[in-house]
């Protein structure tokens, strides 16, 4: 909605509309955190009363809420990490950093926060008279917020977080016990720190947006139950990522071989999850992995039904063309249902996850290929107890492979294999049928 408020930019005059936008933005955030550790039940917060707070992503920024390049300053060092850079981000009309949200939802006279900001006093050999002087006795909790900027025009080099957060996050856990963790980022991030015996919880808020510190607050003291989960894998280390053949634009940039650009994906489509699974290599946190601050089950049986009519053809019938290819390849041709139950004490909410296996075609026989694909995924909230049905639509496009001959989408001959589980790697229910014969 419209307010009488205006904000000038430029030579452009433009409205607020605001409104209570704030909320659902609090709301999405916290509910979209990843919860990857949470040892002997860290989390949520039991009312500490001394609590530390370290890490370059905790506070406000010091140059201002913009988290792009603005006026040629370069301001991402300090400060949390709302959103990333280039042409899709904006000039935040407020930011609400981790430390303020931090230090308004503790009683500040009963409650000590201390907190140390800056990533290099952190870390250097003389750090623990930094650390000391700021938590004389050990604290309840340490909280450890770590980020890596990502925006265009500035390719990442590691794939560890940035300004030393690695090294943060270890110098923080080998004095305090009870450290939690707090990442801020825009892609995957290797975490060798991530079975450190004091790394109690880890959380991985992404880019949350203008409540970034309300929303991580929510979840650190359970006023919201994350349920956020990996759209990504984490390995084990960031040399397991070798593998893919990144295309670093800005050496190519000012290019005059045709052909840099060229990328033959010999990989086929064996793309993050689907390149472990094929190779059976042991990851860190896997595709599609989220805790919770409760558990969850699902029925080991599922229910597989048709909901076409006739006998089943391989391609697709013949069919005007539209923005998005031959409109039956959105029919849906299979219905695939099953039952979550939340088995904990606490309401939240599940994502029960569908991956299927499918057939090849003669004409990708020599091609390698997934041996499970994502192809659905639902959010079911849950009181303590409570069971619901969970149903998955197949469409045609689902249980199709390209067919580099033909070049359309066509339905391989023999059987799908189906799984529904909480991950690509933690399936729970399991069943099979035959579109073509």
């Amino acid at each position: 909605m419209y307010t009488d408020k205006n904000y000038t930019f430029g030579s452009v005059a433009n409205g607020d509309v605001r409104g209570n936008h704030g909320d659902p933005i609090r709301k999405a955030a916290a509910e979209g955190t990843v919860l990857l550790k949470n040892v002997n039940n860290t989390l949520p917060l039991q009312s500490p009363k001394q609590i530390a707070v370290y890490g370059n992503g905790a506070g406000d920024s010091t140059n201002g809420m913009s988290v792009f390049y603005f006026n040629g300053v370069r301001n991402y060092e300090y400060g949390v990490l709302p959103a990333g850079g280039g042409s899709g981000t904006g000039l935040f009309s407020y930011v609400v950093s981790p430390l303020v949200a931090i230090k308004q939802r503790v009683d500040y006279k009963k409650t000590l926060v201390q907190y140390l900001l800056n990533n290099t006093a952190t870390i250097e050999d003389d750090s623990a008279k930094y650390l000391d002087a700021l938590v004389p006795s050990p604290p309840d909790v340490c909280l450890v917020f770590v980020k890596s900027w990502a925006t265009e025009a500035e390719d990442r080099t590691t794939l560890l977080h940035d300004w030393h957060g690695a090294e943060v996050v270890e110098k923080v856990a080998s004095r305090c016990a009870n450290t939690v963790v707090v990442s801020h980022t825009g892609g995957i991030n290797a975490m060798p720190w991530a079975n450190h015996p004091n790394v109690t919880a880890i959380l991985v808020a992404h880019l949350p947006g203008e409540e970034a510190g309300n929303s991580i607050v929510d979840v650190l003291w359970g006023d919201v139950n994350p349920s956020g989960h990996l759209p990504y894998t984490i390995a084990k280390e960031e040399a397991d990522y070798a593998f893919a053949s990144l295309v670093n634009s800005t050496t190519l940039a000012n290019t005059e071989d045709p052909t840099a650009w060229q990328d033959n994906f010999k990989d086929g489509d064996l793309i993050d999850y689907r390149h472990f699974d094929f190779h059976n290599q042991s990851v860190l946190y896997e595709f599609g992995f989220g805790l919770s601050y409760t558990t969850f089950s699902l029925a080991r049986n599922m229910t597989i039904t048709p909901t076409f009519q006739d006998r089943l053809s391989a391609e697709s019938p013949s069919a005007k063309t539209l923005p998005g290819g031959n409109p039956h390849l959105w029919d849906s041709l299979y219905r695939i249902s099953t039952t979550v139950k939340n088995t904990g004490h606490t309401a939240g909410a599940a994502v029960p996850q569908l991956y299927l296996n499918l057939p090849k075609l003669p004409s990708t026989n020599s091609q390698i290929l997934a041996e499970k694909v994502l192809r659905g995924l639902d959010k079911i909230n849950l009181k303590p107890g409570e069971s619901r049905t969970v149903t998955f639509d197949l469409t045609r496009r689902d249980i199709s492979r390209w067919d580099v001959v033909k070049q359309k989408w066509v339905i391989p001959k023999g059987k799908v294999q189906a799984w529904v589980g909480f991950s690509s790697r933690d399936f729970r229910a399991g069943g099979s049928f035959t579109p073509i014969p």
